[in-house]
């Protein structure tokens, strides 16, 4: 692999180790979980582990837990089910999701990063300096401040390669 291949990669090992440093510490604090504020406590936790207990039993039928019922596919669908990091969940049990949300957060950093550099690497010269933009990209303001909407990083993350 050439070094100008290996940018993307480059800058996904940064984001990790980065995001890693700023994630860590809460997780640890906080026994083992990533929590913060309002809708991520009480909607987006709850959601990951209906929807990861709904497909691990196979129930994508009418969901008697959504409101007062709702279709399941169509309720979830832009929060969970389209999300490659949520199917990473599924060979866990659904009580160690809360769990997993630090590291899907710490990866989907470490994603952004990769892809920004790979959009950014298009138009910089040196290449070289495309990580620094990914990086940048990767914590921007709008990754940061939506960590409470995980789901939003699913965009951050295919954004660069549309």
């Amino acid at each position: 692999m050439t070094a100008r291949k290996s940018l993307h990669w480059k800058a996904f090992l940064l984001a990790l180790g980065i995001s890693t440093a700023v994630f860590l510490p809460f997780v640890i604090y906080n026994g083992g979980y990533f929590i913060f504020i309002g809708d991520f406590n009480a909607q987006q936790i709850p959601f990951y582990k209906l929807v990861h207990q709904a497909v691990r039993e196979g129930n994508f039928g009418w969901s008697w837990t959504t409101d007062l019922g709702a279709n399941f596919i169509a309720s979830y669908s832009f929060y969970n089910l389209t999300s490659p990091f949520f199917w990473l969940t599924l060979p866990f049990p659904t009580e160690f999701v809360p769990h997993l949300i630090g590291p899907l957060l710490i990866l989907k950093h470490a994603c952004a990063a990769a892809t920004g550099t790979l959009y950014f690497k298009r138009f910089v010269a040196p290449r070289s300096y495309a990580v620094f933009g990914g990086l940048l990209y990767a914590f921007s303001g709008f990754a940061v401040y939506n960590i409470f909407f995980n789901h939003f990083h699913e965009a951050v993350i295919a954004f660069p390669l549309l």
